[in-house]
């Protein structure tokens, strides 16, 4: 062990090969109470640890072919398992592994680096940003940062690259993946673990989260020293080269499957896209500031039970507006709906193209050439009073000449 041990980056190291492979249990024990590092050669047998290394040890396992498994606790990995792939027939390759089990009472530090007590579990779920930053715990396995001190050079903190070389070659710039899974796998359960039903099983997941934390200026404010406005975008999503397919995509666990039905697929979204009380009062949702297109929102390929669109309308320019309200605009009020016509009138015309109807923005109809109106809309009750007094005129003229007419017959002589 003595020749074998060393300190290193990672504290004091120990290198395990098929010589002193019989001091593994040893060193595992010691490096569970006191930390350290193991190394374990290619030729060491392969298979789970003589004794289960806890969150204080580190193993850097080059057992198995391919690449470098990098793992602190007791976890699959040593074993050679792919967790996340049990029981499927995936080809699996790798070149850096780094695995990590988290302990239920896993030790936590200040952000001055000194160890605390972890914050408790908090029952209450409406916080406010500053009460939840100061009562949660938070694990991060692998953190890359960088400090940018220069205006011309972008800091990028984590590029995943992937390059497709060949035809028909699939390639992935990142693959990012939040499980929730109610396996125990006995054995590499940490001790001090509660255990759990499976019916009562539940969890939190985001597949990914990207936080924005802007101390600078607002958006619409402009800084003097740089002398113009700077993005601040939560995802950016850049295409190069040729022609590219979607921005952003939206699939679920079998989409390629044609033969199912939508409520037979797995891992569906009931939500496609949500603004959580995240935008203000003079926020847009969806933006478009490109020039020209060919369609703006399409839905023509699905069949809906309830709506493809609903909006939320209550008096003018609450609802569907037309050239920014210069072609007029469709809103609800007290439950009626309103059609304002644009600034030159309203035409509507067959599927030819030919004029129907046409009103212009004095309120005068024309209905297929023929003028039907001639006056604006604030004489129209008066023009229905008057038609309905010549009625009431006509039908009381009507009535009189009948009562003449029935005692005329009753005094007429029946000739014989």
């Amino acid at each position: 062990m003595a020749e074998n041990s060393s300190h290193f980056l990672l504290g004091e190291t120990v290198i395990i090969t098929e010589k002193n492979a019989s001091d593994l249990p040893k060193v595992i024990e010691r490096f569970n109470k006191e930390g350290g590092t193991l190394v374990i050669d290619s030729s060491v047998k392969k298979g789970a640890m003589p004794v289960k290394p806890t969150s204080k040890t580190r193993i850097i396992d080059l057992r198995y072919p391919g690449g470098i498994n990098f793992v602190r606790g007791n976890h699959p990995r040593l074993q050679g398992i792919w967790p996340q792939y049990t029981g499927l027939n995936t080809g699996l390759g790798r070149n850096l592994v780094i695995s990590d089990v988290l302990p239920f009472d896993a030790e936590v530090e200040s952000w001055k680096g000194e160890p605390i007590k972890a914050n408790p579990f908090n029952a209450h779920q409406s916080q406010d940003s500053k009460e939840y930053s100061n009562s949660h715990n938070h694990y991060q396995n692998l953190l890359s940062e960088v400090w940018a001190f220069s205006p011309t050079v972008n800091a990028v903190a984590l590029w995943g690259d992937s390059g497709a070389l060949y035809p028909g070659a699939k390639s992935w710039g990142g693959f990012l993946s939040a499980r929730s899974w109610p396996v125990h796998w006995k054995d590499y359960v940490p001790e001090g673990t509660p255990g759990f039903e499976d019916k009562d099983f539940d969890a939190q997941l985001v597949g990914l989260e990207v936080d924005v934390l802007n101390g600078g200026l607002p958006y619409g404010e402009t800084s003097q020293t740089i002398g113009m406005p700077l993005a601040k975008s939560g995802i950016q999503v850049v295409g190069f080269g040729k022609k590219n397919w979607s921005a952003i995509e939206l699939r679920s666990e079998d989409s390629d499957d044609a033969a199912k039905k939508p409520e037979d697929r797995r891992g569906t979204w009931h939500y496609g896209i949500i603004a959580y009380n995240s935008l203000s009062e003079d926020s847009t949702f969806i933006y478009s500031a490109t020039p020209k297109g060919k369609t703006g929102l399409d839905l023509s390929k699905t069949d809906y039970t309830d709506s493809a669109i609903k909006i939320k309308s209550e008096g003018p320019k609450t609802g569907l507006a037309i050239n920014d309200y210069e072609g007029g605009e469709f809103f609800s009020e007290k439950g009626h709906l309103v059609a304002r016509m644009g600034q030159q009138g309203l035409r509507i015309v067959t599927q030819g193209g030919l004029e129907v109807a046409r009103i212009d923005d004095s309120g005068s109809v024309n209905w297929n050439g023929l003028k039907v109106s001639y006056f604006p809309y604030s004489l129209i009750p008066i023009a229905m009073l008057a038609m309905l007094i010549v009625t009431i005129v006509l039908s009381l003229k009507m009535s009189r000449q009948f009562k003449a007419m029935k005692a005329m017959m009753k005094t007429a002589t029946i000739p014989s």
